[in-house]
């Protein structure tokens, strides 16, 4: 028993650092967490409603509608809030309060109109501000990475910027970015798993649930507070190489003039990364319906999804001591194509398990290593701007993937040899995008 206490005690103690206030990172993680249990809330809650509850077996037409709809967020918040972001230090921190506090505010509102039509536009507000708050934290992470970790890790990893040509990046940059993927991970399945029993109990139900919710993200902005954004970041990237020699100099305005058109390119290699992702969700839904499969099939598929992007979260920082961003890209790409051009050999249920497991571990592991791409190479007062326009596009590659087997029947290896097929031009043109900028410099 005193061991048992002990390591509770040690563990409580462990779980009072992660998330302690005086740190740089302990409060964007507590911010984070309840945000993340504030959607997971709503998303239980309205999981009976007609505007969560399209299915597969519904009419494509709907399931049409409702793949636009998931991008009107995108809509208010790259044109209208990304400037809002750029403004100054604070604006971030602020916006990311307001966006909890909406939320909170729209929950409220639906305890009311839960069986109204007013539900509708209610919801699309908690979505618009769900977006905003992701956006506006990706842009805060760099302002709250501690400036020695950054460069201590920069130092560490000076054999892999001295590769000509190599795109400038930041593994703790990378380490951050995953370890709040996983927290949400994490956080996202007790909160859902707890909205559930709450639903499932007599007398509370999606009233109550909201309610509580409204508290959650209430604290979250509360704790939105402890945001400490002081530091002032260099707005050009760390040089390549020491700064001591003139050459050094001349290295690094060099990869800051890289810097534009590589992230550009290496959008481009994410936004196939996430289009896979609402291709393989909808193509593999509309097969097992066609083929009256039992649903668990379709649930070992989402599982094996979770799976991937969890196991992405945890093993990327590691990848990331190997290959810089821009390598994990492609990598990811290749890894991507050549499971598909299994699938398509092999067919069958094992196989498109898999590789649910692989298009949810690529397109996460993928995305953590493009923000911090744009965390680590973009200047900081147009971060905003550039994540708010680029998760639209992101979202507009998975609505443009998930209306392909919308709207087209296709067979499980033609699928898969589409997305080995996409992924592997993906790949080549990156590489190809790579050397061309190497060139022109």
């Amino acid at each position: 028993m005193r061991t048992l206490a002990k390591k509770l005690r040690q563990g409580t103690d462990r779980l009072g650092d992660y998330f302690d206030c005086s740190s740089r990172l302990g409060p964007i993680r507590r911010v984070h967490a309840l945000s993340t249990m504030g959607d997971a809330f709503t998303t239980v809650a309205l999981a009976g409603s007609l505007f969560f509850s399209i299915s597969p077996t519904a009419a494509r037409s709907k399931i049409t509608l409702y793949l636009l709809l998931t991008v009107a967020p995108f809509g208010v918040v790259a044109p209208i809030l990304g400037p809002l972001l750029d403004r100054n230090r604070g604006s971030r921190r602020i916006i990311v309060s307001a966006s909890l506090v909406v939320r909170a505010l729209m929950l409220l509102l639906m305890v009311r109109d839960l069986k109204s039509f007013l539900l509708f536009p209610e919801a699309f507000v908690f979505l618009v501000a769900s977006k905003t708050y992701l956006v506006a934290k990706a842009a805060l992470v760099p302002d709250l990475v501690d400036d020695t970790h950054i460069r201590a890790a920069e130092t560490r990893r000076r054999f892999w910027r001295r590769q000509r040509g190599q795109q400038i990046g930041n593994p703790a940059l990378v380490a951050v970015n995953s370890g709040l993927s996983l927290l949400s991970a994490i956080v996202g399945f007790l909160g859902g798993a707890i909205a559930a029993g709450i639903l499932k109990t007599p007398q509370l139900g999606s009233v109550w649930i909201l309610r509580i919710g409204t508290a959650i993200l209430i604290l979250g902005a509360i704790q939105a507070r402890h945001l400490r954004t002081t530091r002032q970041l260099d707005p050009s990237p760390l040089p390549l190489l020491d700064t001591n020699t003139t050459a050094s100099q001349t290295s690094s305005s060099k990869s800051a003039a890289k810097a534009g058109p590589s992230v550009l390119l290496a959008a481009a290699a994410m936004s196939v990364l996430r289009g896979s992702v609402g291709f393989f969700t909808f193509f593999i839904a509309f097969n097992f319906r066609k083929a009256h499969e039992p649903t668990y099939y379709f649930g070992l598929v989402l599982i094996a999804s979770a799976f991937g992007s969890a196991l992405a979260t945890a093993l990327t920082p590691r990848i990331r001591r190997l290959l810089a961003e821009e390598s994990l890209l492609i990598a990811a790409l290749i890894f991507e194509a050549t499971l598909g051009i299994i699938g398509a050999a092999i067919s069958g249920h094992p196989i498109e398990i898999l590789m649910a497991a692989t298009i949810g571990f690529v397109a996460s592991s993928g995305k953590l290593a493009f923000d911090a791409l744009v965390q680590y190479n973009i200047e900081p007062n147009t971060q905003g701007r550039a994540f708010a326009r680029f998760e639209t596009r992101f979202q507009l590659a998975w609505v443009l993937g998930a209306l392909i087997p919308t709207i087209v029947d296709l067979p499980l290896e033609a699928g898969d040899l589409i997305i080995a097929f996409t992924a592997l031009v993906a790949a080549i043109s990156f590489s190809a995008g790579r050397r061309a900028i190497r060139r022109s410099l």
